[in-house]
């Protein structure tokens, strides 16, 4: 039985370190003293009985400094001082679990010292709790039968030792049932084998297998627990092995998603995320493609998708260039075109190929130049931009629209074949750049660019006329066809949009991280903040800097000219004489050829380089005349699939090149006979707002309402009958009865009104020129082009 001064129990918690009262007995500077009295913070200290210390008053800091303080009990033992409970440990608990333990410790103490905590000094313990007159079993014993009792409590004396002895031991946490604080596992009951076969099954089937559903896994997950882990593994029921799905964070459903969803679900990173962060203007530039989803009149007439390909950069969150080509689905096609189009190196369809993203590379470090019809909102002069500052370096933003000039460091890529190609690894070394190519199948290593292709399609494309929707399941109703913009038209719409639309509104991202309450900035807003840090460097880009980005081919010159893609070209001006039949001495895969730089784009002239003195030799199409028009390579390999079905061969160029100049002036003039058009409701202005709209249910479309009777006996016997498929545009006006002529004289047909159509036609055909490489001959400083060639009369 312990000894305990008067009125002082000795339980945890109960004795705080540092307090006296009047009467105690302390020790202090190796003396015993006695304190006869307390005076605010002072202590006035006795000597002890038979001490030689004289009285003395210590301010109670000093007294309870000393290394030797310690308050006594009546045998002259230091007193244990407990320390202060931990009440910190019942913050992770229920509030039922915290209560119940406050309750059994004020049991505890009085069990142990006899009064229960928070008692007046002097008290006497209650009936049965008195340790000098009961044993603890005693009251072990009492205390048990008192919360049974009163409390209703279901314990035995065990119970209150067993809390006693875990208070000594843990303080508070030691009354707190334990098995309120345990936490389920992931998996439950399930062994965790189990739980292994399933994750692998499900990520094996994510992987090879085709989409399935929940109880296929199941299924093969018994299967398999049987043939490895023996028949004595239990697999739980189905709805067991749902909630277990649930709780690895395995959605039923998403087990039925295509091979490629599920995929990516499975290739998406580990925790913890981080955000893409860059310091400066073109530290960082992430590039990427995607469908614009948005139809336009491809140059061959006929409708085509679009894709984008653009640069953004990390810091300012700018679109620092951007490119659009259009993208034509392959067609079956049979064996003998195959060969024909095989032996071109043409894929099975087009869209933005490596050249692009290498003339990308160019517009990001040249002003964007003001196009004819865009807004004065869309001037630099007019922006955010440092205009002025900028003006007095670089003289070419006078007339340039309100994008910033970046140039890059460092470019994050993907693994499409237009970034992985050599030619645009070639470009990037040529002016610097580093490139770092993103994980396969990691859309999270360049989210910013693919975040900004969503916010491009929500706030540029749903507002174009040929919206078509991602999928099917966005696109309208059947409705009567409206009018597509060219791809020139939709770039300058994009480019303007870029200045007015995009640069200029305001970006989340673009918060002062030293003041979070100010407004967002605009990118430019951005730039023009770390230019001031980061400084301006104008790069100015010539004719050799162009012919540097484009595709290389190693070629012979022979006496015809130079045979590249089934197709003669020559200088007629006499420069490629000092070539002709003259192996170039470069060896390996050059095999004595001579270096050759071309554009997919502008086929119609090609560039080869003699690198024995630097110089370039431009050498044009032999049959350019007869085509009269500018022209792409899908539209030689149309041309080349519709003459080999006619039975000719895909050598003769100049016979190709009479089907394209056809094919051109086909796509010129329209379709003979649009019939009714099925297309998305995006085609068509908005119902009611256009005067000549009207409900469904009044009639189908009818494009010959308003035409006059035909005249069957002024036609003449039918040859051939050509029927055009339908196209997706609208036909060109019917012109009015006063420019209608009566008779068989109006038409091709009719004396000088061959002659007046072609003329028409030719000028229509002027107009037809590709989007982006009459923007970077512009930007670039090209050129003109070379006089096409004179035929010989000889």
């Amino acid at each position: 039985m312990s000894v305990m001064p008067q009125g002082r129990p000795s339980a945890a918690g109960l004795a705080p370190r540092g307090i006296v009262a009047s009467g105690d007995q302390v020790r202090w500077m190796g003396s015993h003293y006695g304190v006869s009295a307390l005076s605010g913070t002072t202590v006035h200290l006795e000597p002890a009985p038979g001490g030689a210390a004289p009285a003395v008053s210590v301010p109670i800091q000093f007294l309870a400094a000393a290394e030797d303080f310690a308050v006594l009990d009546r045998s002259g033992r230091p007193v244990s001082a407990q320390p202060l409970p931990n009440w910190s440990m019942l913050e992770g608990v229920s509030a039922e679990c915290a209560h119940e333990a406050r309750m059994w410790r004020r049991h505890v103490i009085e069990v142990d010292t006899g009064l229960l905590p928070e008692v007046p000094e002097g008290s006497r313990p209650r009936e049965g709790y008195d340790p000098e007159l009961f044993t603890l079993v005693e009251r072990y014993e009492r205390k048990a039968a008192e919360l049974r009792a009163v409390l209703g409590w279901k314990v035995s004396w065990k119970t209150v030792q067993r809390k006693r002895l875990a208070f000594l031991r843990e303080d508070i946490w030691g009354l707190i049932d334990k098995r309120r604080t345990r936490r389920t596992t992931v998996n439950g009951r399930t062994d965790a084998r189990v739980v292994d076969l399933l994750l692998a099954l499900q990520e094996r089937q994510a992987k090879e297998e085709a989409a399935t559903d929940a109880r296929t896994l199941f299924k093969n997950l018994r299967r398999a627990a049987r043939a490895r882990l023996g028949p004595g593994v239990k697999v739980p029921a189905e709805p067991t092995l749902y909630a277990l799905l649930k709780r690895l964070g395995i959605d039923a459903l998403q087990l039925r998603d295509p091979t490629r969803r599920r995929k990516d679900r499975l290739n998406r990173p580990a925790p913890p995320f981080a955000v893409t962060t860059a310091t400066a203007p073109g530290e960082l530039v992430q590039i990427d493609s995607t469908a614009l989803d948005v139809k336009v009149l491809g140059d061959d007439g006929r409708p085509t998708q679009v894709e984008l390909t653009a640069a953004i950069d990390v810091f300012t969150r700018s679109i620092i260039a951007a490119v659009l080509r259009p993208k034509t689905a392959g067609r079956r096609k049979s064996r003998q075109q195959t060969r024909a189009l095989l032996s071109t190196g043409t894929s099975k369809g087009r869209a933005t190929k490596a050249v692009d993203a290498s003339l990308l590379l160019a517009l990001c470090m040249v002003p964007a130049p003001m196009r004819p019809g865009f807004d004065a909102a869309a001037s630099a002069a007019r922006s955010d931009l440092p205009y002025e500052e900028l003006l007095e370096v670089d003289a070419r933003m006078e007339h340039a629209a309100a994008r910033p000039v970046i140039m890059p460091e460092t470019i994050v890529i993907d693994h499409g074949t237009v970034f992985t190609g050599q030619t645009f690894f070639d470009a990037c070394s040529y002016l610097g750049i580093s490139v770092r190519p993103a994980r396969k199948r990691t859309p999270t290593d360049k989210a910013i660019v693919e975040r900004t292709f969503e916010s491009i399609k929500s706030l540029f494309s749903q507002h174009v006329n040929s919206y078509t929707g991602r999928d099917f399941s966005r696109r309208g109703k059947e409705i009567d066809p409206d009018r597509l913009w060219t791809l020139q038209e939709l770039d300058d719409l994009l480019q303007e949009w870029i200045a007015v639309g995009w640069q200029a509104r305001p970006h989340e991202e673009l918060r002062s991280p030293y003041e979070p309450n100010l407004p967002p900035l605009t990118p430019n807003q951005m730039y023009a903040a770390g230019v001031q840090a980061a400084g301006y460097l104008p790069i100015p880009l010539g004719f050799a800097d162009y012919l540097q980005l484009l595709p290389t081919a190693w070629v012979g010159v022979r006496d015809d000219g130079i045979r590249f893609k089934n197709r003669t070209y020559d200088n007629f001006k006499g420069e490629l004489e000092k070539v002709r039949n003259t192996p170039s001495g470069l060896k390996g895969k050059k095999r004595d050829g001579w270096e050759l730089r071309y554009n997919p784009y502008t086929p119609e002239q090609v560039w080869l380089r003699d690198h024995r003195s630097g110089e370039w030799i431009t050498a044009v199409f032999k049959h350019q005349h007869l085509i009269g028009a500018p022209w792409t390579q899908h539209l030689w390999d149309s041309a080349t699939a519709e003459y080999v079905a006619r039975g000719g061969r895909h050598t003769q160029d100049e016979a190709i090149a009479q089907v394209l100049a056809d094919l051109l002036e086909r796509a010129g003039q329209g379709p003979d006979d649009p019939g009714v058009v099925s297309v998305p409701d995006g085609y068509a202005p908005v119902p009611g707002l256009d005067g000549g709209w009207a409900p469904s249910g009044d009639g189908a479309f009818d494009p010959f309402a308003d035409a006059e009777a035909l005249d069957l006996d002024a036609l003449g016997p039918l040859t051939v009958l050509e029927l055009d498929e339908p196209s997706l545009y609208a036909p060109a006006p019917s012109p009015s009865e006063e420019e209608i002529a009566p008779g068989p004289a109006h038409g091709p047909h009719a004396p000088g009104g061959a002659d007046t159509e072609v003329s028409s036609l030719l000028a229509d055909l002027g107009d037809l020129d590709d989007s982006h490489d009459s923007a970077a001959r512009h930007l670039l400083e090209l050129p003109a082009e070379t006089d096409p060639p004179q035929e010989d009369t000889r």
